[in-house]
């Protein structure tokens, strides 16, 4: 084989590398492109789930100061209770 030959067989060899490593970039190409579709959906739910817990914690914080004003007259019902049962006591 000359040199000629030689330059042939590698040139076409290239051609061979440059066609497979155009398919390669191509399906990594196709790939990342998966990936990113990916990634934006779960940003999007992440979002999602963030403003939910944030409705949850507003709720949360609702309740919580429902609590307080129950608790706060169940406290003062008490106490009428129990003065009037120390009422009751004294004109028995």
């Amino acid at each position: 084989m000359d040199n000629e030959e030689l330059l042939v067989a590698i040139q076409g060899m290239m051609e061979d590398v440059k066609r497979h490593t155009g398919v390669l970039v191509e399906d990594l190409r196709r790939e990342v492109k998966a990936i990113a579709e990916g990634h934006s959906i779960l940003d999007n739910k992440i979002d999602n789930v963030q403003q939910e817990l944030t409705g949850v914690k507003n709720d949360v914080s609702g309740l919580k100061q429902d609590m307080t004003i129950v608790k706060n007259y169940v406290i003062a019902v008490d106490d009428k209770l129990n003065k009037h049962d120390v009422i009751l006591k004294r004109i028995k």
